[in-house]
């Protein structure tokens, strides 16, 4: 029987359960992440980071913790030190893998996979196959492990077969006051790759966020191209994009010729896009095409600075972005960013310039912008515009702004809301996107102790079918304890 939720905001009142408690308690620096996505095929996504050695997962099903492997990654763990969670795997510390041989239904691989892999998400990108999108049906385990596919495809992959799977990756930005460091764990290799740090400063403590904007959290806009493409362009006559809308965004070629090719947008037209990298098969008129958040890319914020770093995961390079507009302040202690992407209004939906602010700075669109309360004791916010590569530095221009937010406030996002926690007080509020109005949420009444940075928020989503039910998990300050509580409405 489908699961329904007939609970009330109104006649039910929302009510903190107790979980398992975590292994450690919350020091400087340690944090929660997790899927928020659905695109793992089961909810056991969540990892805590206490220190560069000590992480668990934690799988809400079972309210149980496992530990994991220590990172070795360099730094010292420390206030600034943050993380994310991605649906994409990193097998063998890659976003894409090329397969060694294959079948209709199977990819051979040159990786050492360790768990089983049923469900997860499949696509291939490039070469024989490109296109085709399933699940793994099984997998072996082992050394050059084989994945075995549901449905079959209509060619034979082969060791030009380019691939992506759904199976998830942690990533950690360790902080240092003379070396930093950056490694990803792979959860089917069960392995750390160490990533690149040139080019970042070699100094890093305050606060910190690393951000993701992933395409499994859904596409923007859909279609099919009306034709007369170029090797950098992609058409759709008739469409009404306010310009430049998509830029930093990802377009990928979801059936007709060309199929399977991902890009990022560099710049677009009413109706037309350009690409940042030319396609290897020019698309034509029978080319489907989705726009979604760009897979390729984290966002790094932080350390007392204005400055603003995005990282290429295919590439393993940073780059400092220079924004049209600076930010007005650095963000201090206690400042949250998230990426606002399933807002459900829809003035929301599509790029057709729809305008928030009365003076015409910032348009509704889902996967455009980064929120950022600046903390340091006060009430701003600041928006990050992806798209104009700019910030909008709205300060207190929404409803509520009084509460300030210092050390140890922390946030999550989900469908178009920020649950943010001020500092250990156990208050927490809901700034609800659409309406920008920053509501009254609930209290965690259970003890606090003293306020240390680090982000201890979590959601969690149950899904059955077309039901979501999403969960706010919370481990308190300088405590090991994990409380959660249903997201009523």
């Amino acid at each position: 029987m489908p699961t329904a939720n007939n609970l009330r905001k109104l006649l039910h009142r929302k009510a903190w359960e107790l979980c398992t408690p975590c292994p450690s308690s919350t020091v400087t620096g340690a944090f929660l992440v997790g899927d928020k996505s659905g695109a793992m095929p089961a909810n056991d996504c969540v990892y805590a980071v206490f220190s560069a050695s000590t992480l668990y997962h934690y799988h809400p099903e079972q309210d149980a913790w496992v530990q994991i492997p220590a990172s070795g990654v360099a730094g010292t763990f420390a206030a600034g030190a943050c993380g994310e969670f991605l649906p994409l795997g990193l097998l063998g510390g890659s976003l894409d893998q090329t397969a060694t041989a294959g079948t209709t239904t199977s990819l051979s691989t040159s990786r050492t996979i360790v768990r089983d892999l049923r469900g997860c998400k499949i696509r291939v990108l490039a070469g024989t196959g490109a296109g085709y999108e399933g699940t793994v049906a099984s997998n072996t385990l082992g050394a050059n492990a084989v994945l075995t596919v549901t449905p079959a495809s209509a060619v034979a992959f082969d060791a030009s077969s380019v691939f992506r799977v759904w199976s998830g990756s942690l990533w950690f930005w360790n902080a240092g006051t003379s070396a930093v460091g950056f490694s990803v764990y792979d959860r089917a290799t069960h392995a750390w790759t160490a990533k690149s740090v040139t080019g970042m400063p070699t100094a890093w403590g305050t606060s910190g966020q690393l951000v993701s904007t992933s395409s499994a959290e859904g596409a923007f806009e859909t279609g099919t191209s009306t034709g007369s493409n170029t090797a950098t362009t992609l058409n759709h006559t008739g469409k009404t994009w306010l310009a430049n809308a998509w830029t930093n965004a990802q377009v990928r070629l979801t059936g007709g010729t060309g199929a399977g090719q991902v890009r990022t947008v560099a710049s677009n037209t009413a109706s037309s896009l350009t690409l940042a990298s030319a396609w290897t098969v020019t698309p034509d008129a029978t080319s489907a095409y989705s726009i979604e958040g760009n897979d390729d890319v984290l966002y790094l914020l932080g350390n007392g600075a204005v400055t603003l770093y995005r990282y290429s995961i295919s590439g393993n390079t940073w780059s400092t972005l220079s924004p049209g507009t600076a930010r007005s302040s650095a963000p201090g202690a206690g400042f949250t960013a998230d990426w606002i992407h399933g807002v459900p209004d829809p003035d929301w939906s599509g790029a057709q310039g729809k305008l928030l602010l009365q003076n015409g700075t910032q348009v509704r669109q889902n996967g455009r912008y980064l929120y950022s309360l600046r903390g340091g004791g006060s009430a701003n916010l600041e928006i990050y515009d992806i798209a104009g590569n700019t910030w909008l530095n709205v300060g207190a221009q929404y409803g509520n702004a009084q509460e300030t937010f210092s050390t140890g406030s922390c946030s999550v996002d989900f469908n178009g809301a920020i649950y943010v926690m001020k500092e250990a007080t156990g208050r927490i509020f809901r700034f609800d996107v659409a309406r920008n109005v920053l509501e009254p949420w609930s209290t965690n009444v259970y003890p606090q102790s003293t306020a240390v940075e680090g982000d201890k928020l979590l959601i969690v989503p149950y899904r059955d079918g077309a039901t979501v039910i999403p969960f706010l998990y919370c481990q308190p300050h300088s405590r090991n304890e994990l409380q959660r509580m249903m997201v009523i409405g």
